[in-house]
């Protein structure tokens, strides 16, 4: 079942088209990796998916209902949350206050601050980080505040959780542990993602489908599999037919 369509999204800023007619479908479950170079229209797509930016052209429709218009404190609450590729934790708010945060404006049913807190420490603990609760975020190492990001999101109660390079500038056991903890929360909640990650052995692992964009077009969308098998993929990545 598809969670997530785009239908004919373009996107101009002024003479440069940043997108260029993209529709693709998102089914419910399944992780959707996004793959291009920097400036091939990633986080765009993201900005506009979320709320952040309006198409110039086309529809983004959850569950078959249009989002357009929407502010995306809207769109969170319908049930479509995001990290960042710079992180943007609320610095001076402890990890838990951040969690609280993004619970009373995500879709998640919280009647009051005890049920809020319970929810966030169950978020906390399966991440790892009960034990930073009361923690600055400020104080959090990089991979610290790359694993909160993914905290602040799954703290919505989201069904669709965009992920913008959660694994850049981690190290290699970091970037294992992030892909276990991702691996996880896709399988416990049910999560639908999708992830954009330079990391390719990451974007290989993690996803059920690619969908390649190049110079804000789609031209190339498959298996991990057929991915690396694509003679245009190739081109484009290496200046080689294959």
């Amino acid at each position: 079942m598809s969670l997530i369509q785009l239908e004919g999204v373009s996107k101009n800023f002024g003479g440069l088209r940043a997108l260029a007619e993209i529709s693709m479908t998102v089914d419910e479950g399944k992780i959707l990796g996004i793959m291009g170079a920097n400036g091939a229209g990633k986080t765009t797509l993201f900005n506009v998916i979320a709320g952040y930016l309006p198409p110039t052209t086309g529809n983004v429709l959850l569950e078959g209902k249009s989002l357009l218009g929407l502010r995306p404190d809207q769109v969170c609450r319908r049930g479509i949350a995001r990290t960042f590729q710079i992180v943007k934790p609320f610095q001076n708010l402890t990890v838990m206050e951040n969690l609280l945060t993004a619970a009373m404006f995500g879709s998640v049913l919280i009647r009051n601050r005890q049920q809020a807190v319970a929810h966030c420490q169950t978020v906390l603990k399966d991440l790892g980080m009960l034990g930073l609760a009361d923690t600055p975020a400020h104080a959090l190492t990089l991979s610290k505040q790359k694993k909160l990001e993914l905290a602040r999101a799954i703290s919505t109660g989201c069904k669709v959780v965009m992920l913008d390079e959660v694994m850049a500038g981690l190290t290699p056991p970091e970037v294992s542990e992030m892909l276990g903890i991702i691996r996880e929360q896709h399988h416990s909640r049910k999560l639908t993602i999708l992830i954009i990650e330079h990391v390719m052995r990451a974007l290989m692992q993690l996803s059920d489908r690619i969908v390649v964009l190049h110079h804000g077009e789609r031209i190339a969308m498959g298996t991990p599999q057929e991915i690396a098998d694509n003679p245009r993929v190739h081109e484009v990545y290496f200046g080689e037919q294959k």
